[in-house]
């Protein structure tokens, strides 16, 4: 198996256990969908890191967002947004997305920065 396959295979299994953790919540609200994907980044670099060493930090960095845009679609059906209707939720909801994409993409090189600095990739 390549890197790459290695690397899907065990955010596979982050993901399943995600959807464990929350399978009593029919909602998730735009916050907490945040701080699962805070999390999720965190050990999706660390899988990253361990697993596809080879690759360049481009093809990384562009591995972690295809597995963090699919980890997102997997495990957020719809994410609760105070003060909005119901109604219109699934309309704007991959507006949602891509603003939360966009901060996963800046959260991505924030948590790569901090684990060099703090010693936890050597």
């Amino acid at each position: 198996m390549n890197p790459k396959e290695l690397v899907k295979e065990q955010v596979e299994n982050l993901i399943q256990q995600t959807k464990e953790s929350i399978k009593n919540l029919k909602r998730v609200a735009i916050d907490e969908a945040w701080r699962i994907l805070q999390i999720a980044t965190a050990s999706v670099v660390q899988i990253i890191e361990k697993t596809a060493d080879s690759l360049s930090g481009p093809e990384k960095k562009e591995l972690a967002l295809n597995l963090l845009n699919s980890f997102y679609d997997k495990i957020f059906v719809v994410v609760d947004i105070p003060f909005v209707p119901q109604l219109v939720e699934p309309i704007i909801h991959k507006y949602v997305k891509n603003i939360l994409m966009i901060m996963v993409s800046a959260s991505i090189d924030a948590t790569v920065t901090i684990f060099r600095n703090t010693g936890v990739f050597i």
